[in-house]
């Protein structure tokens, strides 16, 4: 799992917000170390209100036990480190919103679940996130710095630790989460994958014989189709610019939107929505995806896919179901910064909140108290096993109050119980899931906008217009799609693909 070369070339991009972070605060980005703030001790003195860790995460269904697991999970910190944690979970596009608006206005935060997909490179250089010395970091957390090894390198700039990569799949491959009575119905042979062509044939038939569902949606609200399903491309972090077939040509830079492969995306996507194949609300309703397929009236959805998905949207939605891929394995720099626990600069107490991060990556009960919930009451172990768990008697999927099964979320995943659906060898199926993907020849390499943030911005604001609406068939591209290449053209993108490639030929140049 500790691949030193993801980690390093990952490590020397991220290294490059490190002039951006000086600028941007007089001071420099705000770090822990040789602070002022003074230690704390694992145990709470007589009479001294323990610490409480507030902790942010996005998760695709909210849970009827959180206050529950909150409280158990609280419970054994407490018993550990002399400390309390509050958990805020939050669905939907708006949790990096919600998430900036507490840092920015002070409101107590202490841990929060970042992502190099998304803006991790950006907070980090706008001072959101906390710098930690590896001094201190090896005092208080020092099994997740061995539990991570090389791969902590990805998120450290100019020596500050950033944040902590939890330990889980670092590729996705793209295709179907299938009700399982689907498969059977309709005969997918599923661990074969299916191809574009076959899903026509397949969603027309679903169609016919399923006139109480949709056949399928997109991963989630602000996630297309495209994205969803079609995806053979290395965007390079915002798709300004991308690397066709995944990014094992050449390494020219290309506008993805004025390629074939993507006009034959968007004339797929749309087909499919005219048959009515597609959640027609899919681009703003919030619960699309897991939520909605938790309901029953969509037999399909589109996710990426690794080798704990069937068993995890299984307990999620209480719906028996299994995967089907359409696109294989692939792994750039967003995949392997997918998920990053991260402390904000509103933190109070950053030492305390390094030992709750510690017993993430290095103790088992804490990592599935949070995952599984309480023992007894969410699951249970399997007669003679101490590692394969289900649910206790009488508790069903659609029963329980508590089916996150977020394995990939937080700390160290090979901490996990593993549902007794899943094979025993799981663990070492991730690995062979990593180590068998594929990689783009600029894994590692992150696209510094500022020297065009102008017209990066323009470009945003233009693809935020149309994109979602194209890619997933709600508007003719006959009509729009020359509107939006134009718009594109009109708004820069090909300054801002010109400043990448120049970026990426001096990374390149490295190697």
């Amino acid at each position: 799992m500790k691949k030193k070369i993801v980690s390093k070339v990952f490590a020397l991009l991220l290294a490059a917000c490190t002039v951006l972070s000086a600028c941007g605060n007089e001071s420099g980005n705000q770090s822990v170390g040789q602070t002022d703030k003074s230690e704390t001790n694992d145990t709470v003195q007589e009479g001294e209100e323990p610490y409480t860790i507030v902790y942010a995460f996005d998760v695709w269904v909210q849970q009827a036990d959180w206050d529950l697991v909150e409280e158990n999970l609280s419970n054994i910190v407490y018993d550990k480190i002399g400390a309390k944690v509050k958990l805020l979970p939050m669905t939907g596009a708006n949790y990096q919103q919600e998430v900036n608006l507490m840092i920015t206005s002070g409101e107590k935060l202490d841990l929060v679940n970042a992502s190099a997909r998304t803006t991790f490179s950006s907070d980090v250089t706008s001072n959101k996130l906390l710098g930690l010395d590896e001094e201190t970091v090896r005092k208080y957390a020092p099994d997740a710095m061995e539990v991570i090894g090389d791969y902590m390198e990805a998120t450290t700039v100019d020596g500050k630790i950033y944040g902590f990569p939890t330990i889980r799949d670092m590729a996705s491959a793209y295709g179907l989460i299938l009700r399982n009575d689907i498969i059977e119905k309709y005969g997918i042979d599923a661990d074969a994958g299916l191809t574009v062509e076959q899903l026509d044939d397949l969603f027309a038939r679903i169609k016919e014989g399923e006139p109480d569902k949709y056949v399928t949606q997109p991963q989630s609200q602000g996630t297309s189709i495209l994205e969803s399903l079609f995806k053979t491309y290395d965007g390079l972090g915002d798709t300004m610019g991308v690397l066709m077939d995944w990014g094992q040509g050449d390494l020219t830079v290309q506008n993805l939107f004025d390629t074939e492969y993507y006009e034959e995306c968007v004339r797929k996507a749309r087909e499919w929505n005219e048959k009515g194949y597609i959640l027609p609300d899919a681009s703003t309703n919030p619960d699309t995806g897991v939520a909605y397929f938790k309901t029953g009236k969509v037999a399909s959805t589109m996710s990426l896919i690794h080798p704990g998905v069937p068993t995890d949207s299984t307990n999620m939605t209480g719906i028996p179901c299994s995967t089907a891929i359409v696109n294989p394995a692939f792994g750039n720099t967003q995949t392997v910064g997918a998920v990053i626990q991260s402390i904000p600069v509103s933190c109070k107490n950053p030492e305390k909140v390094l030992e709750f991060v510690n017993l993430l990556y290095s103790d088992a009960e804490v990592y599935n108290a949070l995952v599984w919930g309480i023992e007894g009451t969410h699951y249970q172990h399997v007669k003679g096993s101490e590692k394969w768990i289900t649910y206790p008697d009488g508790v069903t999927g659609e029963t329980s109050g508590y089916t996150l099964s977020a394995t990939y979320a937080f700390g160290n995943r090979y901490l996990s119980y593993i549902w007794n659906t899943d094979p025993e060898d799981l663990n070492e199926k991730y690995e062979e899931f990593n180590d068998n993907a594929i990689k783009s020849k600029a894994l590692g390499f992150v696209f510094d906008t500022t020297p065009v943030k102008a017209e990066a911005a323009a470009v945003q604001a233009v693809m935020d217009e149309y994109r979602l609406p194209l890619e997933n068939g709600v508007i003719d591209p006959d009509e729009n799609l020359p509107k939006f290449r134009q718009a594109l053209k009109d708004a820069g993108i090909d300054t801002v693909i010109a400043e990448k490639q120049r970026q990426l030929d001096e990374w390149a140049a490295t190697k």
